[in-house]
């Protein structure tokens, strides 16, 4: 355990260490460009460019090497340099007599130079620390409807936090667990009664075992408890979810600004668009579709058409990787999110907000809310253009963890979130997972584990 601390420890100073490098690389950078481009006082304009550029990492939370994917951090270091350098490009364009070009070429090398640092600094820990994580023997302790060497199989492939060396039924768990535990660095807890997951937790606490969790909905319910104390008592207060007047009246400012300003902007780009969906076959450029919003309010979503016209003659379904309904100009625009763009006039009129759970269509809340009763309560707020589950899951993410990313939002919401997920929705837009769709034949992403439990009631 000692030798895992200090390896941990030694770990973040190498980690602290390289971003001051990276940091004191980019400064110096941007004060020969400053120099170069005959600026009076390069050395204030290069610290506030140094704390521009830092910003940015943060909020694109380019150096969570321990909770992001190695894609992640390499988009948000890039765009995190992007976003700086165009900037004080775009500054210096204003106040200086040289020629534009002359300019941003400066900015542009220092954006090749800076970016690849960071991305070098970003790959290097995430190496590093995923290499200290995976010599972790881990037990997964597995609930009655889960399939445990299918689950370990997928683990150990994708994981690099801990390696499943072995799994035992919960109940066997729950009736000794000091004895089940004992041999193993971690444990991983899968979907288990909420009574036998809290005695096991306790158990793993004791011994001082490193744990992981699948989350239920209870756990997302309580992790946003706020701590009151009566007399000498102590309680937690549970957030209700939903937002209060003030929150949306707030979240309706940040919509109508953030939508004029990206419909201004994109509207050259939305012609284009337009005009290559006309051409392509003669049909209509909109989809209209009835999605359903807060409250459960009906409302026509509208997006570019990336499907043939008759695409859902024989009903509704997801789409899939390879999907023959898709247009050529369709696959195009899905994969870089540009057919969600007329939904910026949703968000005006006020039937979406830029950020919140994804409005969806009857038959699937209907056919998801029979399986995961909680589903409905994605409707606690508006639906968005982006958010939560969109950002940190994929397209084809299941319907469990989506609702699960869902809820977390609505539990935690708050005015930065919304700031802070807008800005990471830049790192998703050239991400090809996250426009992927489900496997061919699936109509939805709930269908086969309502199936697959029919099947287990059946043969109890």
């Amino acid at each position: 355990m000692k030798k895992r601390r200090k390896g941990y420890t030694i770990f973040r100073a190498l980690k602290t260490g390289g971003h001051l490098l990276v940091l004191g690389g980019s400064f110096l950078g941007a004060f020969r460009v400053l120099e170069d481009l005959g600026h009076g006082r390069p050395l204030p304009l290069a610290v506030l460019y140094l704390v521009l550029l830092e910003g940015f990492w943060l909020i694109l939370e380019a150096g969570d090497v321990e909770q992001r994917r190695f894609l992640d951090l390499m988009y948000s270091q890039f765009f995190g340099a992007a976003a700086a350098s165009l900037f004080f490009g775009a500054l210096m364009c204003a106040v200086s007599s040289l020629s534009m070009w002359q300019i941003l070429g400066e900015f542009f090398l220092l954006l090749v130079l800076q970016s690849g640092a960071g991305m070098a600094w970003a790959a290097l820990c995430f190496g590093l620390y995923l290499r200290g994580q995976s010599h972790k023997r881990a037990l997964f302790i597995y609930g009655e409807r889960e399939e445990p060497e299918e689950i370990t199989e997928k683990n150990n492939r994708i994981n690099g936090y801990f390696h499943i060396a072995a799994s035992v039924p919960c109940r066997e768990a729950a009736k000794r667990p000091g004895e089940v535990l004992g041999g193993y660095q971690a444990v991983y807890l899968g979907d288990l009664p909420p009574g036998d997951k809290g005695a096991i937790l306790e158990q793993c606490m004791i011994m001082g075992k490193d744990c992981y969790s699948i989350p239920g909905l209870i756990d997302v319910y309580t992790q946003n408890a706020r701590i009151l104390r009566l007399q000498d008592k102590v309680l937690f207060q549970y957030h209700k979810g939903g937002l209060t007047a003030g929150q949306k009246k707030a979240k309706r400012a940040l919509d109508i600004g953030v939508a004029l300003a990206l419909l201004a902007l994109s509207a050259p780009l939305m012609l284009v668009i337009a005009l290559c969906v006309r051409l392509e076959d003669g049909g209509p450029v909109l989809y209209r579709q009835i999605r359903y919003t807060e409250g459960g309010r009906p409302f026509r979503m509208l997006k570019f058409r990336s499907m043939h016209v008759d695409a859902e003659r024989e009903g509704a379904r997801l789409a899939s990787r390879n999907d023959s309904r898709i247009t050529r100009v369709g696959r195009i625009i899905r994969n870089l999110h540009f057919d969600e763009l007329p939904q910026l006039v949703n968000v005006l009129k006020g039937d979406m907000s830029m950020v919140g759970p994804r409005p969806e269509r009857r038959e699937f809340i209907e056919e998801y809310s029979r399986v995961i009763p909680e589903f409905s309560q994605r409707m606690k707020v508006k639906g968005g253009l982006t958010g939560y589950a969109q950002i940190y899951g994929k397209y084809n993410t299941g319907p469990e963890d989506k609702i699960k990313y869902d809820l977390i939002y609505i539990y935690n919401y708050s005015l930065r979130l919304d700031v802070r997920l807008l800005f990471l929705t830049v790192r998703i837009l050239f991400q090809k997972e996250s426009a992927e769709g489900v496997e061919e034949g699936r109509r939805s992403a709930v269908r086969e584990r309502k199936e697959r439990q029919d099947g287990d009631d059946q043969t109890s």
